[in-house]
């Protein structure tokens, strides 16, 4: 282990992408919002066609997010990212696009590393038409003609559509060749675009006659949707399924009143919507969750919240992003109700859940995330090319809670030019909880009340120059706002340690934690995004032998806590509270060759 990184080059990871499908990246274009991008200007929707009942509308600007930073190394650059939004027009139901509110600019990394950057948010769009309430597992085709669905006493056509913006592609055009009783399936690809325009939507009329036609069928803009309905009960519960060879998309619901269909502010007015944070299953989306600018990061900007005025449909829309986004998930049944207990049963099942995150030709691609749910545990897998974003692209290509980088280029300093890796926890922008594995990761908890934290981190493959690496983050109290890097006290576990490089600070000794021998580094964090954070201690614990894959495979099932009592006499007190685990590769030079990947990674925090 060489030279010792100069203080300055110590945060990491600045990973702020905002929220739709990756960080600041997927802007979704669900609530006819656009979730917006990093701090830009404002884009216009468009305004397309769409078929029967089906809502062209905009993409959503996703939200600029913040980069968590590692500690080992350099300071981290963050990158906002941009909205989307374009408006399309539907069947029966329209929508029409609304303004996207402007992302957040992600906080600058500590260290000399980059600053944050930010793209433009465009406007989003809303789909939507119909009145009517919740369906059933399904729908039933039973009360009405082809295509017809009802839930409780919500009825209506069901329908599909298309944003102009972008090639997007949708199948099928109407449910009217659907059998009775099976699920509504919608795939295809929201078309790449600039400015996060592009998207697709499914729609459910809540309030139709039985005597309407479900055919596909332009729409007119100009005039009001379906009858409407004022809901009952707590909110919509939903039964949700991705399928398909890519599952990362964002999916948000919208529900929207007879003039939500309609050009300008009368439609605007008339529509609110809520981007779905689970990964899929049955979920429940409580009516005071739906906003206006369900995309914008603060309450102010997200408007006041629906108060259970007349709705028509309910819509469920798939943002575009600067690259194209495959999509393919499935509606078992929506109902109004009180708890995701409420949402139907139905026949569609999911399977792996895979995708790509990063890419080139785009900063935002840089810090793009993707979120996925294992054995009931949420995690964020994350691009995050911080130490040098303007010259390295990395592609990573994931299945489940693992990862391959499939193609790479770019290098660091004494800083790592990039940490791909997945992670448990709340920091950085989270897209309104789309990336957070708040639900179910047991976080904040103060380290005297954990009774373990068992975690496996399985790598493989090799590049340039590399470490394999945990990165745990501590904050004295609860976070009470956006934190972008931990915010007082780190500890690292080197599983890897490359020749040539080596943790903050100096060696202070060595110990044996989890029947292993460890060389222990203690330092201070030095400048970061939060000038509070400046003396936290680093603790890092090094394979003592450089190069050495020997614990590659075999770090399985680790209690994980048993390194954070360790370093208790370095200045980790047991009343700090845990806030982040990650585990990924600090690289310095390569990550090409398609082979370095996380085979496993599972982090399970128990009171």
């Amino acid at each position: 282990m060489a030279s010792t990184l100069s203080l300055s080059s110590i945060g990491k990871l600045a990973w702020r992408l905002a929220a739709g499908a990756q960080l600041a990246l997927i802007a979704t274009a669900a609530c006819s919002s656009s979730d917006s991008g990093g701090g830009g200007t404002a884009g216009n929707g468009s305004v397309g066609t769409a078929g029967k009942g089906s809502v062209g509308t905009a993409g959503n600007g996703s939200v600029g997010t913040a980069g968590n930073g590692s500690v080992g190394t350099a300071g981290n650059g963050s990158v906002g990212t941009a909205g989307n939004g374009s408006v399309g027009t539907a069947g029966n139901g329209s929508v029409v696009g609304t303004a996207g509110a402007s992302g957040q600019t992600g906080f600058p990394g500590g260290g000399s590393s980059g600053n944050g950057t930010s793209t433009a948010g465009a406007t989003g769009s809303t789909a939507g038409a119909g009145n009517g309430t919740a369906g059933a597992a399904g729908g039933s085709n039973t009360t009405g003609g082809a295509g017809y669905w009802t839930s409780k006493d919500w009825h209506g056509c069901s329908w599909t559509g298309k944003g102009t913006d972008g090639i997007t592609t949708v199948t099928p055009m109407d449910f009217t060749t659907k059998a009775a009783g099976a699920p509504y399936c919608m795939s295809g690809t929201v078309g790449a675009e600039p400015a996060y325009k592009s998207v697709a939507l499914l729609g459910f009329n809540v309030n139709e006659p039985s005597t309407a036609s479900c055919a596909y069928k332009p729409v007119d803009t100009t005039a009001a949707g379906p009858p409407s309905v004022v809901p009952t009960a707590d909110g919509i519960a939903i039964n949700f399924v991705k399928q398909g060879a890519s599952t990362g998309f964002t999916l948000r619901v919208q529900i929207q009143g007879p003039n939500g269909a309609m050009a300008g502010a009368a439609g605007a007015a008339d529509r609110w919507c809520s981007t779905i944070t689970a990964v899929q299953g049955k979920v429940f989306v409580p009516w005071a969750s739906f906003t206006p600018s369900c995309w914008a990061t603060t309450a102010a900007a997200q408007g006041t919240p629906y108060a259970k005025q007349p709705i028509s449909a309910v819509v469920f829309t798939v943002p575009g992003d600067v690259k194209d986004t495959p999509f393919n998930f499935c509606v078992n049944g929506l109902a109004y109700g009180t708890s995701a207990a409420d949402a139907p049963d139905g026949s569609a099942t999911g399977g792996d859940q895979t995708g790509t995150v990063g890419g080139t030709g785009s900063t935002d691609l840089d810090f793009s995330r993707a979120k996925v749910n294992v054995d009931g545990h949420d995690y964020i897998i994350q691009n995050n090319n911080w130490g040098n974003p303007s010259v390295s692209d990395l592609i990573l290509s994931y299945k489940n809670n693992s990862f391959k980088i499939t193609s790479g280029t770019g290098s660091g300093g004494d800083a790592p030019a990039s940490f791909p890796s997945i992670y448990i926890g709340n920091n950085g922008n989270t897209a309104n909880g789309v990336y957070s594995t708040k639900g179910n990761d047991n976080l904040p908890l103060q380290i005297s009340a954990i009774s373990s934290v068992t975690s496996t981190f399985r790598y493989s493959g090799s590049t340039s120059q590399f470490n394999a690496t945990y990165d745990i983050w501590f904050a004295k109290s609860i976070p009470t706002a956006t934190y972008n890097d931990g915010i007082d006290g780190f500890v690292m576990i080197w599983l890897r340690d490359p020749s040539g490089k080596q943790p903050i600070g100096s060696k202070m000794g060595t110990a044996t934690v989890a029947g292993k021998s460890w060389d222990v580094w203690v330092g201070p964090r030095g400048p970061g995004p939060m000038g509070s954070q400046s003396s936290a201690p680093v603790v890092s614990f090094v394979n003592p032998t450089e190069n050495d894959d020997s614990r590659a495979q075999s770090f399985t099932n680790v209690n994980i806590k048993d390194f954070m009592t360790a370093a208790a006499s370095y200045g980790i007190q047991s009343s700090w509270y845990l806030t982040d685990v990650f585990g990924g590769f600090e690289i310095w030079n390569g990550g090409s060759g398609g082979n370095l990947s996380v085979d496993e990674f599972k982090c399970v925090v128990a009171k």
